[in-house]
């Protein structure tokens, strides 16, 4: 049965709060309004410096470009996806960061992947093996657990730890879940640096080098990044 959002948890919600040097900031759900924005931020930057995405040219290549939008839209559609936006009511949020969520169950119906687009067969094809590097379910004794399809920092918010607080505000929106662990492949030197000071534990790694071996080709990707990893938090 596909995830919905339990009726009983308040939508929109407001996750976390942290203060920077820049003010107050909160982790918020991405509401309808917002997800267009989302989408924006997501094509804007996250195509444009997630390693894989960055060195596959992503942006030149319209077909996997749009299978990648549609992975997102669908994700926002669950309304448990969440942003970053400045503490202030007296204004129209703006998202500054985001981190596009998905519940996987063990139930689910599982899909073959098929594509006849070679460069979304190798970007979906490459974290998709990552992913199921570990069973998730059995290595945690669960049935559900939390992923993501991005995360994403504007440029003009990096250094004001917002990646990190949108990775530490899944634990109060996993609890509320009854979700017990959150697993994700993160692609990027940065963001699994960001991840191991939010807590995540490493589950599997694997070089670029490795992947192109077996047909997962990003070239000169090893300038930004050598490895891609599933991480993984148990939510207590």
């Amino acid at each position: 049965m596909p995830f919905s959002r339990p009726s009983h948890l308040p939508y929109p919600n407001i996750w976390s709060r942290f203060t920077t040097n820049r003010g107050t900031l909160r982790i918020q759900d991405v509401t309808e309004d917002m997800q267009q924005q989302a989408m924006d931020l997501l094509t804007t930057y996250f195509t444009r410096d997630e390693p894989p995405c960055k060195y596959i040219e992503i942006h030149k290549h319209p077909t996997a470009l749009s299978e990648l939008q549609k992975l997102w839209r669908n994700a926002l559609k669950d309304n448990i996806s969440i942003a970053c936006v400045v503490d202030d009511d007296s204004q129209p949020p703006n998202i500054i960061g985001l981190n596009v969520l998905n519940v996987v169950s063990k139930e689910d119906k599982e899909e073959p992947f098929q594509t006849e687009d070679s460069i979304w067969a190798q970007l979906f094809g490459a974290v998709d093996l990552v992913a199921r590097s570990v069973d998730i379910f059995s290595e945690y004794g669960v049935d559900k657990y939390l992923t993501a399809y991005g995360l994403v920092v504007d440029p003009q918010w990096r250094g004001c730890n917002v990646g990190k607080e949108l990775l530490l505000a899944r634990i109060p929106l996993c609890k509320a879940l009854d979700i017990k662990v959150t697993a994700t492949v993160f692609t990027a030197a940065a963001s699994q640096t960001v991840a191991k000071k939010a807590g995540f534990e490493d589950l599997y790694e694997i070089t670029y080098e490795e992947l192109a071996a077996k047909g997962f080709v990003f070239p000169n990707i090893e300038k930004d990044t050598k490895t891609s990893k599933l991480m993984a938090l148990v939510i207590n």
